[in-house]
């Protein structure tokens, strides 16, 4: 049996943390993922660096932190490579200004971004942007505004703007839509 706190179970524990951030960031819509990942890397944890006594409420207020660390890591690490594959995957993002939208998309879930140039929402690692010319869809249904180039896209790539009609954006897209007749 390995000692507590020893060099090979440190180890682990790193290699499990960093192992989890992918399918953390795949499912991220779905907050079990990251859950059912933080108790993993909690338990690699105790075996490496401390072994909580759960029956003792003193011990409760580090469990507790250390999971939120964990969870901390998970989001600040996926926050940074959601901004570097959307920043260099979009010209039009890089020249808007990549950083807001993207860290509003990635605590919301969504964001979006209408400007002269071009319309995008952006998900949590899915993007779609269209240019004011290459509208060919509008429909209005269910409270939402779908916009598309109806171009055939693989199922995990968004192929269509879909804007509720909460969203502060939709006016101005509504109108936009309206001056250029495509409604």
């Amino acid at each position: 049996m390995a000692e507590f706190g020893s060099t090979e179970n440190i180890l682990w524990f790193w290699a499990v943390l960093f192992f989890t951030v992918p399918p953390v960031l795949r499912f991220r819509e779905n907050f079990m993922v990251p859950m059912l990942a933080t108790l993993m890397v909690f338990g690699f944890y105790t075996q490496s660096y401390w072994m909580p006594d759960f029956n003792a409420t003193g011990d409760w207020p580090r469990i507790l932190m250390t999971c939120a660390v964990i969870l901390i890591f998970y989001f600040i690490n996926g926050f940074f490579i959601h901004f570097l594959w959307f920043r260099g995957k979009s010209q039009r993002l890089r020249k808007y200004g990549a950083f807001s939208p993207l860290l509003k998309a990635w605590i919301m879930g969504k964001a979006y971004i209408v400007t002269d140039d071009f319309i995008a929402e952006i998900r949590r690692l899915r993007m779609f942007e269209i240019a004011w010319a290459d509208i060919t869809v509008v429909k209005n249904q269910d409270g939402k505004l779908i916009i598309s180039d109806d171009v055939e896209r693989e199922p995990e790539i968004l192929s269509e703007i879909s804007l509720p009609v909460d969203v502060m954006q939709y006016a101005e897209l509504n109108d936009k839509l309206k001056k250029m007749g495509k409604i």
